[in-house]
């Protein structure tokens, strides 16, 4: 059962509602395999969190009034992360599926150029604007040749 949208925003973190809001519908489409991973990694960790959370308070409530239970926002929280790191795995395994039998990811990231990539092609460009400007310059520098003033014929 999915948790709405009004009761996550009244009861978690903006951290929290924003990994919750990753792992529905219109958001998840967009998130690349590594933004889903790291997702994931956080959504297990708040699972652990609230799952931990709710157990020490059962405890404290059975010990005070015999009664045992988690209070009900806390499981709510544990529920919402459960579901959460379900749909980032789901949808990992269907990514990863898909990169082995051939078919092109939905979202393939953009390969960032490193450093040394980045240096490489600013120096080959600044040697050719180096180049140009040494042409230009040797052209500017060379004096125009003098033509031999043509002699007049003697009458």
């Amino acid at each position: 059962m999915a948790i709405s949208a009004a009761k996550i925003k009244s009861m978690c973190t903006p951290s929290e509602i924003a990994i919750l809001r990753a792992s529905r519908k219109p958001e998840l489409e967009k998130l690349s395999p590594a933004a889903i991973k790291r997702l994931a990694v956080q959504a297990r960790g708040l699972l652990k969190k609230w799952e931990g959370l709710g157990r020490g308070q059962s405890r404290v409530l059975g010990r005070k009034t015999g009664a045992s239970g988690v209070p009900e926002n806390t499981a709510l929280k544990s529920q919402a992360f459960r579901e959460a790191l379900e749909v980032f795995e789901t949808k990992l395994t269907k990514s990863a599926a898909a990169v082995k039998s051939g078919a092109k990811p939905a979202a393939a990231p953009v390969k960032t150029k490193t450093k040394k990539d980045r240096s490489a092609e600013h120096r080959a460009t600044r040697a050719a604007v180096r180049k140009g400007m040494v042409a230009v310059e040797d052209l500017l520098n060379t004096r125009p040749k003098k033509k031999p003033a043509k002699k007049k014929a003697k009458k």
